[in-house]
């Protein structure tokens, strides 16, 4: 048996995060980022996707850290990215990458380097969820009048099958019955005084094994700010 324990266990453990298919369908590795490295990325979990060839940042719960989201970092690996390390002498994360089966990689292997350059990513540093809202702490300053427009987001949740089948569709919390995800109502946006802290209310949050939060604004300066995070919420 694959749980390797003396008692067939009768729930799953409760992991930091699901990972939504679409953003990784087969892991890697993961590594952290040193502490004085990568500005407010510093001390962070990188996910590597072997299967769409990226990274991702992990970024905890504020509310429980034992909980959190994955965030997109940029580039595309030219092999399914397997292992990672930070260079000490010049603070660059390497990534060396095969390619196998199941994954999107166009050469049979890689050795990369990302490389973090001055200026905000524009996505989100710090989060917390809490019942009825969300708290996004962003990289930016972000304009006031989009920020602000609760049509600017749109949240998903959902739950998976734990099952012995390999991997689940998606399934309807609502509805546990039904396949699908279940689109989650954002009432109100209200930017708070450091212009970089959104708080959503969402009157329907709720545990889930999946969300995902998009959301399309802008800086202050007019640079775009668009992209999603995907998590798990195991207690609110």
């Amino acid at each position: 048996p694959m749980h390797h324990r003396p008692e067939k266990p009768k729930i799953y453990d409760a992991p930091f995060a699901f990972v939504p298919r679409v953003m990784d369908n087969s892991a890697g590795g993961q590594l952290w980022v040193p502490a004085n490295h990568w500005g407010t990325l510093g001390g962070k979990m990188v996910h590597l996707s072997y299967g769409r060839c990226t990274a991702m940042i992990g970024i905890p719960d504020r509310s429980n850290n034992s909980q959190g989201a994955m965030i997109n970092l940029p580039g595309i690996y030219l092999s399914g990215a397997m292992r990672g390390r930070f260079n000490p002498h010049d603070g660059h994360m390497y990534v060396s990458g095969l390619r196998g089966w199941q994954t999107s990689a166009v050469h049979d292997g890689c050795f990369q380097r990302l490389r973090r350059v001055a200026g905000p990513l524009r996505h989100p540093i710090d989060y917390a969820t809490t019942p009825g809202q969300i708290e996004i702490t962003f990289d930016t300053t972000l304009d006031r009048e989009l920020a602000e427009d609760p049509e600017s987001y749109s949240l998903e949740q959902w739950n998976y099958l734990w099952s012995s089948q390999y991997g689940s569709k998606d399934w309807s919390i609502r509805n546990p019955k039904k396949n699908g995800r279940d689109p989650v109502p954002i009432k109100n946006a209200k930017l708070k005084k450091d212009g970089r802290t959104i708080v959503l209310i969402v009157p329907a949050l709720t545990k889930a094994m999946q969300f995902e939060l998009k959301y399309d604004i802008d800086d202050t300066g007019g640079k775009l700010v668009r992209g999603s995070m995907a998590g798990t919420i195991n207690e609110l």
